[in-house]
């Protein structure tokens, strides 16, 4: 979940980074923790913007096979990324793309396909733009305001309406061993009262010093090994 400004900054930093991720082309990496079983799930290892506004995000195993792959495509508003997600698992694919005005949803599983078109996309919100977001309300939600926004959902194929908001240290669960005293901490709730009963928060861990996401914990956008949704912890290193 990063803007084209980090995305920018991290390639040049990949260039001259030692570690083996950078050697691959990753200018980061998300360690994702199963939050059943508190081991390593998986792996984000995204690299940097290309010449063609594009990012790509590889999904792999603990024992480095790669399950998943994603594409960003920054053509548009960095708070509107297309994307498509194809899962070699189950023979899965998840976009969400931009025909003119429109902006395409689809799922598709071993060739059962769905598509729901959405018209009105001036202010939504799409998958990792929800960072970028975040970056452009900081001054608003770092004043103690609670934020709506609505985000795409290519998966279920529709639209859901959060909110977010700043929690103090002692509210978040990822304010434990190795964050710094500096760190912001937000908490994103479903707007929907009754979707909210059945729905856990999401949190994200901020460094304010670039306004770096550090570590999240919520819903994975991807399914786990048994087609389940996948609720995990991740952390983020940056080269």
């Amino acid at each position: 979940m990063f803007t084209i400004r980090q995305f920018a900054a991290l390639l040049s930093l990949a260039m001259i980074s030692t570690c083996s991720f950078a050697s691959d082309g990753y200018a980061v990496s998300g360690s994702a923790y199963d939050l059943k079983t508190g081991k390593l799930a998986y792996r984000e290892l995204i690299t940097g913007l290309n010449d063609n506004k594009e990012v790509q995000v590889n999904y792999a195993k603990p024992d480095g096979v790669i399950f998943a792959r994603k594409t960003l495509n920054y053509a548009t508003e960095v708070f509107q990324p297309g994307f498509v997600v194809s899962d070699e698992r189950d023979d899965e694919t998840v976009s969400a793309v931009f025909d003119g005005g429109r902006l395409l949803l689809t799922h598709r599983v071993k060739g059962d396909s769905q598509t729901k078109t959405l018209y009105d996309t001036a202010k939504l919100i799409i998958d990792a733009g929800v960072d970028s977001f975040i970056q452009q309300q900081w001054g608003k939600i770092t004043a103690g305001k609670k934020v709506e926004f609505d985000v795409a959902d290519a998966r279920h194929l529709g639209v859901e309406k959060f909110v977010i908001k700043e929690i103090d240290t002692s509210a978040s669960p990822l304010a434990y061993k190795g964050a710094a005293d500096s760190w912001k901490y937000f908490r994103v709730d479903t707007a929907n009262k009754l979707s909210s009963l059945f729905t856990e928060p999401m949190y994200y861990a901020y460094d304010p010093n670039g306004q770096y996401l550090m570590r999240y914990q919520g819903r994975a956008n991807i399914d786990s090994d048994k087609g389940e949704t996948w609720d995990v912890r991740i952390e983020y290193e940056y080269f």
